[in-house]
Parts: structure tokens; C-alpha cells; sequence
């Protein structure tokens, strides 16, 4: 396993975090990009990754939008053109496990404050890729996630860096079919 590369992926996965909250979606898409290319993809199934992960990103900002107005059948197109777009990104890195419902569904449930239901499905994004085999990695795949939400709450860049290293770190020791990071 490259302590290097986890390094690296982690202060990417760091950076599009503050991306996202500046709104920066041409360099979160850049960001992204890096990462798939880092983890062996080709430059187009990056770039075309990396641009459906940003356009990922704008449309959950517009399904907060219309849930602070109240707007529940609006929220719930918009989560659903994530979850669309999340799946582009599993096709054009020939995933084949669907992870991109789950990740959505944490999304939206870590922006309605429901922890429960965002650990469960943060959890089985990252059983489903990983294998009944992983489990423990699986666990500790989603407790790092978890530390990166609350610690990124609290606008922490090194502790988010941090645990964005060990989360990588963790999931390289395993050399995964395929990551359950998309995004």
C-alpha cells in the first residue's frame, strides 16, 4: 500500500469538500478527476467522472434549496438527478456493484440531520462495493466519513484532511474491485 497516494487522495477528497461549500464546481470536478486518474483510470473516464461528481454537487445544493422552501417533490427530483448522475459515474468507471442510491440517500439524509439513516447508508455504500469479506473495513470506512462530516461542520481543514488520509489509507490496504468513494 502507498502511504503517498492515500496522502494525496485524502487531501483531494479534503479539498472538494471546501470546494463544494465555495462553490468552485469547475475545480471540484478538476479535483475529482485527479483522483479517479490516481486510482488508474483513464484521463476521459476521469474527467467524465469527475464533471458528473460536480454536476452531483450542484444538483444536492438544489435539492436543499427547495427543502428550505418546502418544496418536498422538488427536493426529492433533484436527490433523484444525483443519484442519476452517481450512477453515470459507476458506468463510466464499469462499476459493478450499484453504490450510487446509497450515496445519495446518506446525502440527503445527513442535510435532514437524520444520523441514523445517513450511517446506515453511508455503511452499506461501502458494503456493497467492499465485500461481506471487508466488513471491518467496511465499518471503518464509514466511521471516517462520519468523523469527515462532523469535523467539516466545524469548517476543521486539517482534522478533515486528516481523517480523509486514514480513510483512504484504510481502503487501499484492501485493493477494492471497486472504490466506494464517489464523491
Amino acid at each position: 500500500m502507498n502511504q503517498t497516494l492515500a496522502a494525496t487522495l485524502g487531501e483531494l477528497q479534503a479539498q472538494i469538500y471546501w470546494l463544494h461549500d465555495a462553490e468552485e464546481f469547475a475545480e471540484l470536478a478538476s479535483a475529482a478527476a485527479t483522483i479517479y486518474m490516481k486510482l488508474g483510470y483513464t484521463q476521459q473516464q476521469s474527467e467524465t467522472a469527475g464533471n458528473l461528481i460536480s454536476q452531483a454537487y450542484q444538483l444536492s445544493d438544489d435539492a436543499v434549496l427547495a427543502q428550505i422552501a418546502g418544496e418536498f417533490d422538488k427536493e426529492i427530483q433533484f436527490y433523484h438527478q444525483v443519484k442519476d448522475k452517481l450512477t453515470q459515474v459507476e458506468t463510466t468507471l464499469v462499476y459493478q456493484n450499484s453504490i450510487a442510491i446509497h450515496q445519495m440517500k446518506w446525502w440527503m439524509y445527513f442535510r435532514h440531520q437524520q444520523k441514523l439513516q445517513t450511517i446506515i447508508h453511508l455503511f452499506l455504500q461501502h458494503f456493497q462495493a467492499v465485500g461481506l469479506m471487508n466488513l471491518l473495513t467496511a465499518l471503518k470506512l464509514t466511521y471516517f466519513i462520519m468523523e469527515i462530516c462532523k469535523v467539516h461542520k466545524s469548517r476543521d481543514t486539517e482534522t478533515t484532511k486528516d481523517n480523509a488520509i486514514k480513510y483512504w489509507t484504510e481502503l487501499l490496504k484492501i485493493k477494492p474491485p471497486q472504490y466506494p468513494y464517489l464523491g
